[in-house]
């Protein structure tokens, strides 16, 4: 099959069977110092696409490490009522700082708990290892005390990658925990010999300070944290990742991806990763979102308002590498779920066109359609009934319609249903009287859309009469609006006998 025709997913995992041997490991991670973020999606979500390509290929394994031994270093906008508890324990590692609520054992684990429900919603169901477990077992020292024992030379490889002129006189590749105050923002390693090193909590940084103390600590103590850029080949390491991602602005020459593969290579002296794939961002009406700024939908109402199998298509659907615009109101919502209702359609054993295979892929990823009936039936049938039990039933899917209902709901309380789906069925003025009932009574139960349909156009070429001015008159005389959904489907959901009661 001709590449152009494959799902990112499908290309990422060839090129990973092409250059590795099983095991596969697919990594992915987060720092959770806050509520859920759409960008957090994409983490999982992208490699757990790959992941299950992969598996089609050789044994496959999907981690996700969770970096909650980084600094807390801002109080996230729903605690701002916590402030008073919570800006004492700023600067020290996420896992050690306590979560406020009392509902986990630190501020990181709380935030921890609720990307992985979301993962496990979203069908994904990664090995998580959390940071503070993996330096706690040990699993980082061999790396801090080679980066350490031969600081000058990492430190010139960070320099270069990351297209920096200087570097600071007391850079080091360690970043001490406070054994004092307990912060790891705000200390620097004062000196280094035979795994063991002296540091003082002097620093200040722009939302805390040191407290000033001096220590003492080996490497093999585990109160330490390695920097970013060494932390993460270091891990991809010992952990044998053959591919991970990253997002656009990790790819940025000089970004830390440049560092993370020019210590695999000149450090490590080992490849390091076989693929290291980009995605873009997310965006809102052209720009990134932005939990701070208040910029995109939030995580909650993304959930709210979209049965979770078409928010997955939506993010899988697009190229990885294309920034991805996710807006959901009156002119978008619609288009969406009728696009991914259609890329359920679709048969990839056939011939199909190279974009509809994409979206055949793209829909297969996800955790399908749990609805049968489609959502313009639904629409149409509610706006009838007003009764979600009698649109089940009219429609055949009792099961399906239950579960679409809350989230139609959300959207007619969100006014992102357009207004051709609200309406009553009453009568309204209009010319061509006797043309509508000429059309009405021309109807029957047998007639295929397509017929009725026709019928509309034939009718009007027959009596010197604009199709839209006739299609406007049969609207009027149903619903009194001057247009509504697809004529000859509504006539089918409606029904020959209503439709000829209503025009008379």
């Amino acid at each position: 099959m001709d590449k152009k025709n494959k799902h990112w997913s499908e290309l990422i995992a060839e090129e990973v069977a092409e250059k590795a041997s099983p095991p596969f490991i697919v990594a992915s991670g987060i720092t959770t110092s806050g509520p859920l973020h759409p960008g957090t999606l994409c983490e999982f979500m992208f490699a757990d696409a790959i992941a299950k390509e992969l598996k089609k290929k050789g044994e496959t394994h999907f981690i996700f490490n969770a970096d909650i031994l980084d600094a807390f270093d801002s109080i996230p906008e729903p605690f701002k009522k916590y402030e008073k508890e919570l800006t004492p324990h700023l600067g020290k590692p996420l896992c050690f700082t306590p979560d406020p609520m009392g509902c986990h054992r630190s501020f990181g684990e709380h935030f921890l708990a609720e990307a992985v429900d979301a993962m496990n919603r979203f069908g994904a169901n990664p090995e998580i290892l959390p940071a503070q477990e993996l330096y706690a077992k040990g699993a980082y020292d061999e790396y801090a005390r080679e980066y350490s024992e031969r600081k000058d030379e990492v430190k010139e490889i960070v320099r270069i990658s990351s297209l920096r002129d200087t570097m600071p006189d007391d850079w080091h590749p360690i970043m001490p925990i406070c054994e004092n105050c307990g912060k790891v923002a705000t200390t620097r390693v004062l000196g280094y010999a035979h795994g063991t090193y002296e540091y003082a909590c002097d620093r200040e940084v722009e939302y805390t300070r040191g407290c000033g103390h001096k220590g003492r600590a080996k490497i093999t103590d585990h109160k330490y944290k390695l920097l970013f850029r060494l932390d993460w080949p270091a891990r991809q390491d010992f952990l044998n990742v053959k591919i991970e991602g990253g997002s656009v602005d990790h790819h940025t020459k000089g970004g830390t991806i440049s560092t993370v593969y020019a210590i695999h290579r000149q450090f490590f002296k080992k490849p390091g990763p076989v693929v290291f794939y980009k995605f873009g961002f997310l965006k809102y009406k052209g720009k990134k979102y932005s939990k701070s700024k208040g910029i995109g939908h939030t995580v909650t109402e993304l959930m709210q308002v979209l049965p979770l199998s078409v928010l997955e298509y939506a993010l899988l659907r697009p190229d990885l590498q294309e920034d991805k615009e996710l807006v959901l109101d009156e002119q978008t919502l619609l288009t969406l779920v009728s696009d991914f209702e259609y890329s359920a359609s679709i048969d990839v054993e056939k011939e199909v066109e190279r974009a509809d295979r994409k979206k055949a892929v793209a829909y297969s990823l996800t955790q399908g359609k749990k609805w049968n009936a489609p959502l313009q039936d639904i629409l149409v049938t509610y706006a009838l009934y007003k009764d979600w039990r009698e649109v089940g039933k009219k429609l055949n899917d009792a099961k399906g319609v239950e579960y679409i209902a809350p989230y139609v709901e959300q959207w007619f309380s969100r006014k992102w249903i357009p207004d051709k789906y609200v309406f009553e069925l009453k009568g309204a003025p209009h010319e061509h009287s006797q043309l509508v009932k000429g059309f009405a009574s021309s109807l029957n139960e047998k007639m295929e859309e397509q017929d009725i349909q026709n019928g509309v156009y034939e009718l009007a070429k027959k009596n010197n009469v604009p199709p839209p001015e006739l299609f406007k008159a049969i609207y009027l005389a149903l619903i009194s609006k001057p247009q509504g959904p697809k004529l000859a489907r509504f006539i089918k959901i409606l029904g020959v006998k209503k439709v000829k009661e209503l025009v008379g």
